[in-house]
């Protein structure tokens, strides 16, 4: 096999591990064997090691790829050159990609599994949920967003958005992902932005940022 300069061997690797989100959402990491995770990077398991040295080091690319989306986001949303609407939709990006890149049953084997990593995951979280508290408590403060409780509106979309990215439910309720995150967002501008700000969001584009979303998601 031809020589991998080091910027292409990152960039696969990112590409490779992006392709076991959707399973390890739903059945974690731990029971997978090098063999399964090689099969679903549609590599042998020798072409395997050309990338990664260990089940570690893949689950390591995995959870750094997670944290590197989460600060890149925190960066748009603590931005006070940009409209507080506009950040919003960031928000809310982000909250999809956190339900999607870090499901309950991930982040209970990189627990018990690999605790340096799951410290380093949850110092980034820390940092995420500091950053959506001081963006709501500001628009609370600009009157740009109604008098709400920045704790209950982020175990909100917790709690929503881990089911709206589950294609069970979706199914069992004849949703499509597209419907469910565009109803879900509308439901939320709804909620959060006071009347004023919330009557000059009419004309935004929120097809356009489900659509993005959409498309990230099916480079998964």
């Amino acid at each position: 096999m031809r020589k991998i300069a080091p910027d292409e061997r990152q960039m696969m690797r990112k590409a490779y591990v992006k392709k076991l989100i959707p399973i390890v959402r739903t059945q974690g990491f731990l029971s997978l064997t090098t063999q399964e995770i090689a099969k679903t990077m549609n590599l042998s398991r020798a072409s395997l090691y050309n990338y990664f040295s260990s089940k570690e080091d893949i689950i390591m690319e995995l959870t750094n790829l997670c944290i590197d989306y989460i600060n890149e986001a925190g960066q748009t949303i603590s931005n006070e050159e940009l409209s507080y609407p506009l950040r919003l939709q960031k928000v809310y990006e982000q909250a999809v990609f956190s339900a999607v890149y870090a499901s309950d049953i991930y982040l209970a084997d990189l627990k018990t599994s690999c605790r340096h990593l799951y410290e380093k995951k949850m110092q980034s979280r820390k940092e995420q949920l500091s950053a959506i508290h001081t963006f709501y408590r500001n628009g609370i403060k600009a009157e740009v967003f109604n008098q709400l409780n920045p704790s209950i509106l982020i175990i909100q979309d917790e709690m929503v958005l881990g089911k709206l990215v589950n294609t069970a439910f979706l199914a069992e309720e004849e949703l499509s992902l597209k419907q469910a995150i565009f109803d879900y967002y509308v439901a939320k501008k709804t909620q959060v932005l006071n009347p004023v700000h919330l009557q000059n969001t009419k004309n935004e584009d929120i097809h356009a940022m489900v659509e993005n979303i959409l498309n990230k998601l099916a480079a998964i």
